[in-house]
């Protein structure tokens, strides 16, 4: 029996155009899941901005987007120096970018740590920041961060081991001139 027969043929051709159209509508409804989420983000961000912040969660918005707004709504609150709130919206961002997004995972991680830093939480900020380890993105605005926690507990000498591993290792001259900062201003008092 010859494979190559009108029948195989006809088959091969119906199931390649089967095929073709499936596909083609998958990549249609991901377009088109794509657009719906990118306009929630565009309302949620507008929502935010006019402080309707109570509307954003009608949006129902999927993970790992719903991160980006919870990311916006701990910055919000930030700003209206509502700690807590701030601290569960980040908390809440981390979360979600725990297993989605590294990058996102630690910046959130540095806000929750630094709300904690303005609320006087020194030690928990630390603990936060100390569980990041060293090989992370933003890691020169972490161990400024843990430098400032230092100095808040007048634990001068840990602080300064800091401060002398920023000017060694960290390019970005506003860090260093933050880590200067705090080393001329702390760097000559005692420990407790």
């Amino acid at each position: 029996m010859d494979f190559l027969n009108w029948r195989n043929i006809l088959a091969i051709l119906v199931g390649g155009l089967i095929a073709g159209l499936v596909l083609g509508g998958i990549n249609l409804y991901n377009q088109k899941q794509r657009e719906n989420i990118a306009q929630k983000l565009y309302t949620a961000q507008k929502l935010i901005s006019e402080g309707k912040v109570k509307e954003v969660k009608s949006l129902d918005i999927p993970p790992p987007s719903a991160g980006l707004v919870e990311l916006k709504l701990g910055d919000y609150f930030a700003g209206k120096k509502e700690w807590d709130k701030a601290l569960t919206h980040f908390r809440k961002a981390q979360e979600i970018f725990k297993n989605n997004n590294s990058v996102l995972y630690y910046f959130c991680a540095e806000k929750v740590a630094y709300i904690l830093y303005l609320k006087g939480d020194y030690k928990k900020s630390l603990e936060t920041l100390n569980g990041l380890g060293e090989n992370i993105p933003n890691y020169c605005e972490v161990e400024l961060l843990k430098a400032q926690n230092y100095a808040s507990l007048s634990l001068y000498k840990k602080m300064e081991e800091i401060l002398k591993r920023i000017e060694k290792v960290c390019s970005d001259k506003e860090i260093r001139l933050t880590a200067q900062y705090l080393m001329a201003k702390y760097g000559k008092k005692e420990t407790k």
